[in-house]
């Protein structure tokens, strides 16, 4: 199919023509409007006399008198002064609303333009050698005027710059609007892209400028503040070493006097007590001079100088029949080991009341010193694992990890009753001692 303006190729289903941006009139419509010419130029021909017929040439109304009525279907050459008739060429037509075709003088503003026609109508369907409306092509971007293509991708690129370097929100909703230019002109919607654009091009400047002046108004605090500061100081980045020299000093004095009152806080390990075990399997452990033997009361390791952590878990706390619960003891110098209240009966009770089945302790719990914590065979925090293997032999279960190596001895009737010593890795001696025996 071809235009019919400026007889160029047009593509399949298009609306508009893609060379002169005239609409396309479908072909059906095309077909009715040549039907419609050919059926005018037979009824040019055609003199019509009869008052009431559609106009025959030659003939009249009976009378031998020509056709004088003001109401009938006129031919071409007729004087016709009906102002409501529907005209043919060569008619003096002075009916504002008729029908007209080529080579009327026509000043209708509304009436269906053809080739040739002076119109002067803004808003009637419009061919070639019409005076259409300019500002409103220009404005609006109507069919009849190509449109000059904008490059939506530079918008982009400016705005995604103005976002990243300048103004976060602002660059925000400039590359919203950037975004949008290419797909409305691929719809034809050229007034729509040319607005896009204008919003794209206004907030990216907006961010752009926003930043700047944020940035010198940055600059001029810096340097005020900087100022004031020298008032103050002489040389204030010798000022700022002399400070953070003076600091590490000081850290490190209060580093040495913490380390001199741990120390004296601490004392030599205690002797391991001749009612000690010598294998793991005798579930006892000595606290400070008091050896205990799991299970045991709270009453026996509050003789040993420690008390329960309260503040963790609440003395009248209720533990469920055939069940434990972790709860902690300390001592004066806020060492601390970790222990398991267990209950063996039928009911519910209070964990003050409970039996406690085992402790566990590693060295950051005794790091403030103070507190001594033997194992059965007389094993303390830091000893090597051939001492350790000496004394229990060897272990069950063995894990070796990044951090720490985990050796284990269970006994064989229940997974209550089992020693669990913890090796760091780097230095591979004891960091961690657990003994448990729930009595079950």
């Amino acid at each position: 199919m071809k235009c019919k303006f400026c007889g160029n190729d047009l593509p399949e289903e298009s609306k508009f023509c893609p060379s002169c941006g005239a609409p396309v009139e479908p072909e059906e419509k095309q077909e009715q409007e040549q039907e419609r010419s050919e059926r005018l130029a037979e009824a040019k021909q055609q003199e019509n006399q009869n008052p009431y017929e559609y106009g025959v040439p030659g003939t009249d109304n009976g009378s031998g008198a020509q056709n004088e009525n003001p109401y009938q279907y006129g031919s071409a050459e007729q004087d016709n002064e009906n102002p409501y008739q529907y005209g043919s060429a060569g008619q003096d037509n002075e009916n504002p609303y008729q029908y007209g075709s080529a080579g009327q003088d026509n000043e209708n503003p509304y009436q269906y333009g053809s080739s040739g026609q002076n119109n002067e109508n803004p808003y009637q369907y419009g061919s070639t050698g019409q005076n259409t409306s300019a500002d409103y092509n220009a404005n609006n971007g109507t069919y009849g005027q190509p449109q000059k293509p904008i490059n939506g991708t530079t918008y982009l690129i400016f705005a995604i710059i103005s976002t990243l370097l300048c103004c976060l929100p602002l660059g925000i909703v400039a590359i919203v609007y950037a975004s949008k230019i290419n797909s409305l002109q691929r719809n034809g919607d050229y007034a729509g892209a040319q607005n896009a654009a204008k919003k794209a091009k206004m907030f990216t400047i907006i961010g752009t400028v926003a930043a700047l002046v944020v940035s010198i108004f940055y600059i001029i605090f810096a340097v005020v503040i900087g100022i004031g500061s020298s008032d103050f100081d002489d040389d204030p980045v010798s000022n700022v070493v002399e400070n953070v020299i003076e600091d590490k000093d000081d850290s490190k004095k209060a580093d040495d006097s913490d380390k001199s009152d741990k120390a004296a806080k601490s004392t030599e390990p205690a002797v391991a007590s001749g009612e000690l075990g010598t294998s793991w399997d005798s579930y006892t452990v000595q606290i400070n001079d008091k050896v205990l033997t799991f299970p045991c009361t709270k009453a026996d390791i509050e003789a040993a100088g420690l008390s329960m952590d309260t503040d963790y878990t609440a003395e009248n706390y209720m533990v469920n029949a055939n069940e434990y619960e972790l709860v902690y003891f300390e001592d004066a110098n806020d060492n601390e080991i970790m222990a398991y209240a267990i209950n063996n009966t039928d009911t519910a009770m209070e964990v003050k009341d409970c039996l406690i089945g085992g402790v566990s302790v590693d060295d950051y719990d005794l790091e403030n010193g103070g507190l001594t914590v033997i194992f059965p065979g007389g094993l303390q925090m830091g000893a090597s694992k051939d001492a350790v293997t000496g004394a229990y032999g060897e272990a069950d279960d063995t894990y070796d990890g990044d951090s720490l190596s985990m050796y284990s001895w269970y006994s064989g009737d229940s997974y209550y009753k089992s020693c669990e010593i913890d090796f760091d890795a780097e230095s591979g001696l004891v960091c961690t001692m657990t003994m448990q025996n729930f009595g079950q």
